[in-house]
């Protein structure tokens, strides 16, 4: 039998996020903190709590910053 995954708890701003971000993922990193409408410090910290519990990473290429859910 395989383990069952985990729920990873978020907060209320991340799961915002997190919702936009499985629609359309990958999607512009500036795009997306501009649907969020979050202050730039909720913004930095919903997204840096997304990336350390593995649930979304930001890509850098020559196109520019995307995030994508893992």
């Amino acid at each position: 039998m395989r383990p069952e995954k985990k729920q990873v708890e978020m907060s209320e701003d991340e799961k915002a996020i997190f919702n936009i971000l499985k629609a359309n993922s990958p999607i512009d990193l500036n795009t997306l903190k501009g649907q969020s409408g979050l202050s730039n410090k909720k913004w930095d910290k919903s997204i840096k709590g997304l990336t350390s519990k593995k649930v979304a990473q930001v890509l850098k290429n020559d196109d520019g910053l995307f995030v994508e859910v893992l």
